[in-house]
């Protein structure tokens, strides 16, 4: 999380908004200062226990009061979830594709698949393979695609021997095994 998101206030929260987690901590901090007020000859620990129990029941409130406003979608929105790069999601699939080749050929080397399914299933998977290799290699000749604001294009430049776009902290290039 960088500070730019941790310090964001929410769309809702102005700079006085009552909240319920509020209302729940004052409620149970009476509550305790009145439980201790009216016991009169009482040990201190026990004082200290029933105060404790008076601020415990209030947060077992307000994690109650926040399980149905949850339920009901009357609680806070949740964040909404990260955008996966495209080159990043390729990649994972890629990944994903090349292990199920892998596990489609132990299959027929044990016998668990018949050559006529493996053959089917393999031209299919392979197929697929290398379909998401050149749109991996499509992705990396234009890196300012996947960052609009063309972060991506100033962290690469490319190799001398042969001009293959490169990252700025590679020591060798990916396509050619040169040194960099």
């Amino acid at each position: 999380m960088s500070s730019g998101t941790s310090t964001e206030r929410r769309a809702d929260a102005g700079p006085g908004s009552f909240q319920a987690s509020h209302l729940y901590l004052i409620a149970s901090m009476v509550a305790a200062t009145v439980a201790v007020m009216t016991a009169r000859n009482t040990h201190p620990l026990a004082l200290l226990l029933l105060s404790g129990a008076a601020i415990a029941a209030g947060m077992v409130a307000l994690a109650l009061h926040r399980s149905v406003a949850g339920f009901f979608g009357l609680g806070q929105t949740a964040p909404p979830a990260p955008t996966v790069r495209r080159t990043e999601m390729l990649a994972r699939e890629k990944t994903l594709v090349l292990r199920s080749i892998k596990e489609l050929e132990f299959d027929r080397a044990t016998g668990k698949i018949s050559d006529a399914d493996f053959k089917e299933l393999d031209g299919r998977l392979r197929t697929r393979a290398l379909a998401l290799m050149q749109d991996l290699e499509r992705a990396a000749r234009a890196p300012a695609a996947d960052a609009p604001d063309g972060r991506a294009a100033a962290r690469s430049h490319a190799c001398a021997s042969c001009g293959a776009p490169i990252d700025a902290d590679a020591r060798f290039c990916k396509h050619c095994g040169a040194k960099l």
